[in-house]
């Protein structure tokens, strides 16, 4: 098959019509359909049988498309890559943060930077660890910050901070000092997790850990709330829907002063890496941004 076989076989496959394939391409049906009966009869057997106005996908088709979507996903990478490479041209620092830290790290580090920088265009974005991998794999962003370790052979790591994991609860105590005491206090994992406690989706690199730790000690974790991000366990810690378990750092950033912080025991241990493309030199504002995001959390 050739390449523009695979890109109409996969837009008949996703719209099920020739008519929503050319919509998808931007080419006319006929086209569409000319491009379809070329791969048929290179390949020797039919892809789709017609029924009511709709393309059936044969059983050929259907073995073949699992294979197809590599390649359709392959194909999306590179073209990413090539618009990425054109934007990277332009004088402006891309920046891709886990929306825990992009809500008070992100804000006080740039504060930083815009001394050194203070009219150089910046654009953000906020996504999950395993996306900001991805986007500066494909040099779709200049810095990543993220949660953990990373290992991807288009990207490399440059450390920020290490934190540890920490619960966080509505406060009993109304005696300010008492709150300020109970802030260096520390809590039996087995404790929170039996009091149904809020805690990061596994698909997170932190969540993940928080389980296998579970896993290792036997720890159920079958109730409590499961949320995507650090803050959101967080906020909803603070309006009073039981205790969560987040990274400090976010637990650094509350402005609640009736928020009671306790280290998880046994203490796990969370990084923050910075993320840079592999290979070549990064810019000096993507430098400099690191070092004034490393300052920021080394003093919180």
């Amino acid at each position: 098959m050739k390449l523009k076989h695979v890109e109409v076989f996969n837009a008949i496959m996703v719209s099920g019509s020739v008519s929503g394939a050319a919509r998808l391409l931007h080419v006319t049906q006929p086209a569409i359909t000319q491009t379809l009966q070329h791969a048929e009869l290179q390949l020797g057997y039919a892809l789709f049988t017609r029924q009511r106005n709709r393309l059936t996908p044969t059983a050929e088709a259907q073995a073949l498309y699992p294979e197809v979507l590599k390649l359709v996903t392959q194909l999306e990478s590179v073209r990413r890559l090539a618009k990425a490479l054109h934007a990277g041209v332009k004088a402006e620092l891309r920046l891709l943060v886990v929306p825990s830290l992009a809500v008070r790290a992100l804000p006080d580090a740039l504060k930083r930077f815009r001394l050194l920088y203070p009219s150089l265009p910046v654009s953000i974005r906020t996504l999950h660890s395993h996306d900001i991998t991805e986007a500066i794999a494909l040099r779709e962003g200049d810095v990543g910050i993220v949660y953990g370790t990373t290992q991807h052979p288009s990207v490399q790591t440059v450390p920020i901070a290490t934190g540890r994991l920490v619960c966080v609860s509505e406060a009993p105590e109304t005696n300010a000092r008492q709150r300020v005491a109970a802030r260096r206090s520390t809590v039996d994992l087995a404790e929170v997790m039996r009091a149904g406690c809020i805690r990061i989706n596994e698909h997170d690199p932190i969540g993940a850990m928080l389980a296998e730790l579970c896993a290792r000690q036997d720890i159920a974790t079958g109730d409590g709330i499961t949320v995507q991000t650090h803050h959101i366990a967080m906020v909803l810690a603070e309006q009073g829907f039981g205790p969560a378990i987040i990274d400090s750092f976010t637990a650094a950033a509350t402005t609640s002063d009736t928020l009671e912080v306790r280290t998880v025991l046994p203490e796990v241990p969370v990084s923050i890496q910075a993320l840079i493309p592999q290979g070549g030199q990064s810019s000096k504002p993507a430098t400099d941004f690191i070092e004034s995001f490393k300052g920021i959390v080394a003093a919180g």
